[in-house]
């Protein structure tokens, strides 16, 4: 599989394609005014603690107040239970992962035992505000390098599972333990596969150096205030999403593609014969087609080339995907038409899921198909795709309703509620009331202030569109409103109002 990343730099934003196979997959963007927060250090300053769900809010001088899970502070879990010498790296390392996402809650102690209000606790930040929630955090602080995870509140040596050649795991183990600083724990990441033991301790000594230095920053700085910042994004990216698989990485910005350069010489030499300068006028989003994915991944309904489509509804922490034939006849029967086009629909949705960056519950409505045969083949095609995403996920079997389920973990804000805001006429549900509804809601609203209010006659005010539908289609209800009410109605069009909204005037 041919893999390239695409680095688009401007003064206002920085954005990074991954794309395999001509196809944009991955899709990450970071805005000047609106950086990421994800990997950021605080020292917060604890506003609630909530034992009915044993967690904290933490302030650390943002908008929205962070949230802590008590299994994420230092000492909370009763006996060993740290780290497994058997881990999760997506790339992307976060205690979180390394924890588990259950959380052991029977060996935790609560959380009025483990902090007060007002108390100033060092925070870090696992998964950036969503919607309306908060950043997640975490007092389990973690320091990514190249190769290793460097945790100073814990004394383990993990290991990614994504590494699962047995000798090289244990050549790494061993070499972990021998280097290993009584400072903090580690965890070796995948890229470390193949890499002596000079290269993996001069990236611990590192970021040894790198923790001392937040530590010391920690004693002078204020509360509610960040302590440590992550790399910029495209420098992220080389240390956390550059593997071998990656064969290519083109930059449009002479000063980017430098700083990557230098950070290679560092950190990763043998990255750096992979980074190209694009000079072309033509932005280089436009040369791949990126944009033209992007575009198709703000819409509701994505086409398939059969003929049908996937349609794909985002909830606040659930996702509905509908798989629809559309105009694909070209089988023999209808099980084969079924068949063939929830196959094409499985590739379909997962590229959808890693370009839009979709979390949290996933539920797909697949065409209804009556073999077992073909539904276990369709998950089994289904999971094989899954394989490519290193975003952690977790699918379960077609259920007695021709449903499948699954989990994807969510870090990030998607691509659509990033690049998107709420529509304010249909308060973002897509749909807004009907000309006829708005103007039966008008003749409800002439009868309350009639009765209310004494007058001789009633102004309406509104579009042109509204008053024509009165004075047209609906004009037989006027004429029965005024017998009822005894009151003439007037009307005057006003081009500046919405088609909405409306004025209502007594004489």
């Amino acid at each position: 599989m041919s893999t390239e990343l695409l680095v688009n730099v401007a003064p206002f934003e920085t954005r990074i394609a991954r794309v395999e196979n001509g196809l944009a997959e991955e899709m990450y963007i970071e805005r000047t005014r609106g950086k990421g927060l994800r990997g950021n250090m605080y020292l917060g300053k604890v506003q609630r603690v909530i034992p009915g769900i044993q967690a904290a809010f933490v302030d650390i001088g943002m908008e929205k107040s962070g949230f802590l899970y008590a299994g994420d502070i230092p000492g909370a879990r009763l006996g060993n239970v740290g780290i497994d010498a058997d881990v999760d790296d997506h790339k992307e390392h976060d205690a979180e992962h390394e924890m588990g996402d259950d959380h052991n809650k029977q060996n935790i102690l609560p959380i009025s035992q483990l902090l007060r209000e007002g108390q100033e606790v060092l925070v870090q930040v696992t998964r950036e505000p969503i919607s309306s929630k908060g950043p997640r955090l975490t007092g389990l602080v973690s320091l990514a390098g190249r190769y290793l995870v460097f945790l100073p509140d814990l004394d383990h040596i993990g290991i990614a599972r994504r590494l699962e050649d047995e000798s090289e795991r244990e050549r790494l183990l061993s070499i972990a333990t021998a280097i290993k600083s009584p400072k903090g724990g580690l965890i070796i990441r995948t890229v470390a596969e193949g890499h002596s033991k000079d290269e993996l301790e001069q990236d611990l000594l590192f970021l040894i150096r790198l923790w001392e230095d937040i530590a010391k920053r920690k004693k002078s700085t204020p509360p509610a205030s960040m302590i440590h910042t992550e790399l910029n994004l495209y420098l992220r990216v080389m240390r956390d999403f550059v593997d071998d698989e990656v064969e290519k990485i083109h930059i449009d910005s002479k000063e980017a593609y430098n700083s990557m350069k230098k950070f290679s010489k560092r950190f990763m030499p043998e990255v750096s014969k992979r980074l190209f300068y694009y000079p072309g006028d033509r932005p280089i989003f436009d040369v791949y087609g990126v944009e033209e994915e992007v575009v198709r991944a703000l819409k509701r309904q994505v086409p398939l080339k059969s003929g049908g489509s996937i349609v794909i509804d985002q909830a606040e922490a659930l996702i509905a995907i509908d798989v629809n034939s559309g105009s694909f006849v070209g089988s023999r029967n209808l099980e084969e038409t079924s068949f063939k086009t929830n196959l094409e629909a499985v590739h379909e949705i997962v590229h959808q899921l890693r370009l839009r960056n979709l979390g949290g519950i996933i539920v797909i409505d697949f065409i209804d198909m009556q073999i077992e045969e073909n539904q276990n083949k369709v998950f089994e095609v289904l999971c094989e795709a899954l394989n490519r995403d290193k975003t952690k996920t977790n699918v379960l079997p077609f259920t007695s309703l021709g449903l499948v389920q699954l989990t994807r973990k969510r870090t990030r804000e998607s691509l659509g509620r990033m690049l998107q805001t709420g529509c304010e006429r249909c308060a973002s549900t897509g749909h807004h009331k009907s000309m006829q509804t708005i103007c039966y809601q008008l003749f409800r609203e002439i009868v309350a202030e009639a009765r209310a209010y004494p007058s001789e006659k009633l102004l309406v005010i509104a579009h042109p569109n509204l008053i024509d539908l009165m004075l047209g289609e609906e004009n037989e209800m006027v004429v029965l409103l005024e017998g009822f009410l005894g009151k003439e109605i007037s009307f005057k069009q006003d081009v500046k109002l919405a088609a909405d909204r409306y004025e209502l005037v007594l004489l």
